[in-house]
């Protein structure tokens, strides 16, 4: 099979620990958020983006360690809505980002400053980096060995990456494009930079299951598929463990741990469907490789 391109072992290396450090430093301590590359608050989209790059360590891992292209390119066209929507909104609100942080230690500004470069410098870079590193050869895209395959993708998996396209398109415009609207809507107050920094994550699913959708074996999406679960889950059990401290008077509490229930439920469900599966198609694979009425000699 077409072999990774090796610039990708770096970028995943790059990606997987330093997305590693952000979902640390989110999920342990949230409050700190104010200290990160630009002041996130509250609690809540710290969490938020904590699960969110608890996606980014799974995916750089493999990006890292794969060394087969067709189990990873069904990533490209979603990594790019997602770091294009990092570089547009980091640029576009960069002068709030804690360059010049007042009333703290030295040490704490300089700490501050510090990651403000690095995530500049970050996604800034990986886009135009991913870009030049993406194979463009026909052999890229070529059809999965039959020895390789896992078996075609099931409704039960295609109606659910149809449901992330759609409600991650619908929620991925609402977070970036109005952002006054996305606060009145969201079940935590926002404000205009982490609700586009937040937008990359929607839409980039959406992407990534768009882009799934149309592929035809489940060895070539079942890394991705494991991505996706492992964000939407994150989202819900974040939920679970914090609704309680939800402000009633916003909208949307009960709905937003509801969706991502039923979004995490339906895509374990389609997984396990997969998985089933999968031994059928290997034995049928196998018994007709044998060829007609060789089974059963000796």
């Amino acid at each position: 099979m077409f072999p990774k391109p090796k610039g990708f072992d770096r970028v995943g290396l790059i990606q997987c620990f330093l997305a590693l450090f952000f979902v640390l430093w989110f999920l342990i301590f949230p409050a700190k958020g104010i200290y990160f590359a630009w002041p996130v608050k509250p609690e809540l989209t710290a969490l938020f983006l904590g699960a969110g790059f608890m996606l980014r360590v799974y995916f750089g891992y493999h990006l890292w360690r794969e060394k087969d292209w067709y189990k990873l390119r069904w990533s490209m066209a979603g990594d790019f809505v997602f770091l294009g929507v990092l570089f547009v909104t980091t640029w576009w609100h960069i002068t709030e980002m804690n360059w010049h942080l007042t009333g703290v230690s030295t040490g704490l500004r300089i700490f501050c400053l510090v990651i403000a470069h690095i995530w500049v410098l970050a996604y800034t870079f990986e886009p135009l980096t991913v870009h030049l590193l993406r194979p463009h050869a026909p052999e890229a895209n070529a059809a999965i060995p039959e020895e390789l395959s896992e078996g075609p993708l099931l409704p039960a998996l295609k109606n659910t990456l149809l449901a992330f396209f759609y409600l991650g398109t619908g929620i991925g415009a609402l977070l970036f494009f109005n952002t006054d609207f996305a606060n009145q809507r969201w079940p935590w107050e926002l404000n205009a930079f982490d609700s586009r920094i937040m937008a990359a994550w929607p839409s980039a699913c959406a992407a990534w299951a768009f882009t799934m959708h149309g592929m035809k074996d489940w060895a070539e999406v079942k890394i991705g598929v494991r991505s996706l679960l492992l964000f939407v889950t994150g989202l819900f059990v974040i939920w679970i463990l914090t609704f309680p401290s939800y402000d009633p008077a916003r909208h949307n509490g009960p709905t937003f741990g509801i969706g991502t229930g039923l979004l995490a439920g339906a895509l374990i469900y389609a997984y396990w469907k997969q998985e089933a599966a999968r031994p059928k198609i290997r034995q049928v694979t196998n018994a007709s490789s044998v060829g007609p009425g060789l089974s059963g000699t000796k």
